[in-house]
């Protein structure tokens, strides 16, 4: 997988994915199967997924990290996941979890190593067709939050009825 012509981006909030697109997140050592814990995972690849696309926008490599129950080794990929959607990892403490609920980032945990490209063709098909549960409370807060943000615009215009 070539990464070397992605841009760095400081968050996944600096993404500009389109409004129809979920920002996804796979924690992987390589990018091409989900292998990595949460905590200790030394790269995150995130990709922009709708219904007809999908691609690799960034990716981020953090230090090796043991898995010891340090809380400070978890900001800086919380830092760097802000404005995710979802994020994909092949195991998550529970402190994890939670602040990752809090940003509004729908952890997945996933087990066998799953390669990355038959996660997002299954996103994409599920975009395409009736999402399952999570997926369809993601994409109900992700229109809210579109609406919410398209009335604030229309205030600061000035618009009136």
């Amino acid at each position: 997988m070539m990464t070397s012509t992605l841009m760095q981006v400081p968050s996944a909030a600096a993404i500009q994915a389109g409004p129809d697109a979920l920002l996804v997140a796979f924690a992987s050592h390589e990018g091409d199967i989900v292998d990595q814990h949460f905590g200790s995972a030394q790269g995150f690849f995130l990709y922009a997924i709708s219904a007809g696309s999908a691609g690799l926008v960034a990716q981020q490599s953090f230090g090796y990290e043991k898995k010891d129950g340090n809380e400070d080794k978890l900001k800086p990929k919380l830092s760097w996941l802000v404005g995710a959607d979802v994020v994909y990892c092949g195991s998550i403490g529970g402190s994890a979890t939670r602040q990752l609920i809090a940003l509004g980032i729908s952890p997945v945990k996933v087990e066998g190593g799953p390669d990355v490209e038959a996660l997002v063709a299954d996103l994409q098909r599920q975009l395409q067709g009736t999402p399952e549960l999570w997926l369809a409370n993601i994409l109900k807060r992700k229109q809210k939050g579109q609406q919410e943000n398209r009335f604030a615009d229309m205030a600061d215009e000035g618009w009136h009825e």
